[in-house]
């Protein structure tokens, strides 16, 4: 259903460009799980090499919402290098893991020298703005059951599918999460769970969610024709 807006071959290339060929040039550092992620730089980019950073903003008043998950290969910081500013996204490790971070000075000789890795940036702002376009028209759009079944087509558009279509979020996603993802409570999240659960539309693996009939999900859903 989203493989129009999300080529996963291009995602593919663009992680093991930055993985490969920029991200030795930065100062590598570990995170914990749940740690705050503060670079102490206003001009940087940040590659993630193992585990995954979750990026969100948080209201005033302490509301959340995620906005990306970001795995080995993916960036963040830099549309703010970019554009200069402040995005006020929090990033914090989802698990441990291990990233590297490129200041611009850097980054700048990178470009200036290699124009071509100026795709690579490209495709990753464009991605998010793709994700946040299809976060908004899901909050307008659907109700509840709408919302957390577009959530979750969404993490199954970029999950490794088997032969009968099935497929496992390979992120563990606690309900508070997904009701921060779709601007719902947690107890509605968890009802309209349990309610695809009982209709074997989802399972788990211990803590995974596992997809088993994205036809049924898409059937709840009101969303951008992709046709």
């Amino acid at each position: 259903m989203y493989s129009n807006f999300f080529d996963d071959n291009r995602q593919s290339i663009m992680r093991e460009f930055f993985i490969n060929d920029i991200s030795t040039l930065g100062t590598v550092k570990n995170f914990k799980k749940n740690e705050l992620i503060d670079i102490k730089s206003e001009n940087y980019v940040v590659i993630v090499l193992k585990g995954v950073i979750s990026q969100s903003v948080i209201s005033e008043k302490g509301h959340e919402k995620l906005l990306y998950v970001l795995r080995p290969g993916e960036i963040f910081g830099e549309m703010c290098f970019f554009c200069g500013g402040t995005d006020s996204i929090i990033a914090k490790g989802k698990t441990d893991g291990q990233m590297s971070i490129i200041i611009g000075d850097v980054l700048e000789k990178i470009l200036k020298t290699q124009p071509e890795v100026y795709k690579y940036f490209m495709h990753s702002v464009t991605r998010k703005f793709r994700i946040v376009m299809l976060q908004l028209t899901n909050s307008v759009f659907n109700d509840a059951l709408g919302k957390i079944s577009d959530a979750l087509l969404r993490l199954y558009s970029c999950a490794d599918r088997d032969k009968t279509g099935r497929a496992c979020i390979n992120m563990a996603l606690t309900h508070q999460e997904l009701a921060n993802n779709i601007g719902c409570s947690r107890i509605t999240v968890t009802r309209c769970l349990n309610k695809l659960l009982d209709e074997k539309v989802i399972s788990y693996e211990g803590k995974y969610i596992v997809i088993n009939r994205p036809d049924i999900l898409k059937q709840y859903i009101d969303t951008i024709s992709c046709e």
